[in-house]
C-alpha cells in the first residue's frame, strides 16, 4: 500500500517494505532527469526507471522532476519512480506553474526518518531553486542526504551554496545534485572547503555528464563528508542513458561507520554486579 502526505511544499510517498539486513556500504546515484523528456523528444520515465535499476542505488537524488504538469501529460513522477523502484520518496516543488509542480525528488531504500524543503536564495525573476534534505537510516545511523539544483549564474550559486553550508546538520552528510558548475569554480570550492569529492575514486571511461550525447562537462556531484569512507564512483554512460535525458547520472559509493556499541548492546543489564545494580537502580526498563 503507497501512502501519500502532503506537508507544505512537500511530498512524501512511503511504500511499506524496507530495507532487510545489516549493510553499511550505501550506494547514491544523482540524476537530472529533464522532466523525464529524452534527448529524442520523448518523455519515457520507465526507460529512466531502467537506467536507475541497473545501477540498483541505495538513495537516488532526482533534479527536473515534474509532478502533474500539463507539459508532461499530468504525470505524478515521483509517486512513479517510488513505485517503479520499489523506495521511499519525498518530492520538493520550487516551482508552481498552474495546478503542476516542478522540483527535486529524493528516494531511499532505507527509511526516511525526516526532510526539510529549503528555498534557496535567487534574483527575482529567475526559476526557484531549493534544496531538499532528507534524514535516513541506516542500520541505526542517521544519514543526511541533500538533494539540490543551483542557479545558472555564477554569483547566484555562491549564495545559494552559502545558504546549504549555514544550514548543513552535523553528522554524516551527503550532498548530491546538478551544481550547474565545474571543478575549481566559487560555489563548488566552498563546498570542497567541507566535503570531499568522490571523484578522486572516479572509474570509468567517461568523467562527464553534461550533456549526455556528448558530455563535454561536469556539473553533477556527489559529495561526503570526511567520516563516510568513499569506495569508488561513476559516470553512467551506456547507450540508454546517453537518451534517456540530457545529463548522465553519477554514482557513488560509501561506508556508513557501524552505530556505536551501547552498554546494552555488551549485555550490561545481564551482569550479576551489584555494582551494576547500585549504579542503574534495582528497576532496570
Amino acid at each position: 500500500m503507497t501512502r501519500l502526505i502532503i506537508a507544505g511544499m512537500a511530498l512524501v510517498i512511503a511504500m511499506a517494505a524496507q530495507p532487510a539486513g545489516a549493510n553499511t556500504s550505501l550506494t547514491i546515484m544523482t540524476y537530472n532527469i529533464h522532466h523525464g523528456r529524452g534527448l529524442d523528444g520523448e518523455v519515457d520515465l520507465e526507460r529512466l526507471a531502467r537506467v536507475i535499476r541497473a545501477e540498483a542505488p541505495d538513495v537516488v537524488c532526482l533534479q527536473e522532476v515534474d509532478r502533474v504538469m500539463d507539459r508532461t501529460d499530468g504525470l505524478d513522477m515521483p509517486a512513479f519512480f517510488a513505485a517503479a523502484l520499489d523506495m521511499e520518496v519525498v518530492y520538493q516543488t520550487n516551482l508552481r506553474i498552474g495546478e503542476g509542480e516542478y522540483g527535486n525528488a529524493t528516494l531511499s531504500r532505507y527509511p526516511i526518518t525526516d526532510y526539510a524543503d529549503w528555498s534557496l536564495p535567487g534574483p527575482e525573476g529567475v526559476e526557484p531553486r531549493g534544496c531538499l534534505k532528507i534524514t535516513i537510516d541506516v542500520n541505526g545511523v542517521p544519514v543526511h542526504v541533500l538533494n539540490t539544483h543551483m542557479g545558472l549564474d555564477e554569483e547566484e550559486r555562491k549564495a545559494q551554496a552559502g545558504s546549504i553550508l549555514d544550514r548543513m546538520p552535523a553528522g554524516h552528510v551527503i550532498l548530491t545534485g546538478d551544481v550547474n558548475e565545474e571543478t575549481g569554480a566559487p560555489a563548488i570550492n566552498a563546498f570542497l572547503e567541507v566535503f570531499q569529492d568522490t571523484f578522486h575514486y572516479h572509474s570509468g571511461d567517461v568523467e562527464y555528464t553534461f550533456r549526455a550525447d556528448d558530455p563535454q562537462r561536469r556539473i553533477d556531484y556527489i559529495l561526503a563528508t570526511s567520516q563516510l569512507n568513499v569506495l569508488s564512483s561513476r559516470v553512467i554512460a551506456t547507450e540508454e542513458a546517453r537518451i534517456a535525458s540530457d545529463h548522465l547520472p553519477y554514482v557513488a559509493a560509501v561506508t556508513v561507520p557501524d552505530a556505536p556499541e551501547s552498554a546494552a548492546d555488551r549485555g550490561v543489564f545481564g551482569v550479576d554486579d551489584e555494582r551494576v545494580d547500585e549504579a542503574l537502580g534495582e528497576e532496570h526498563p
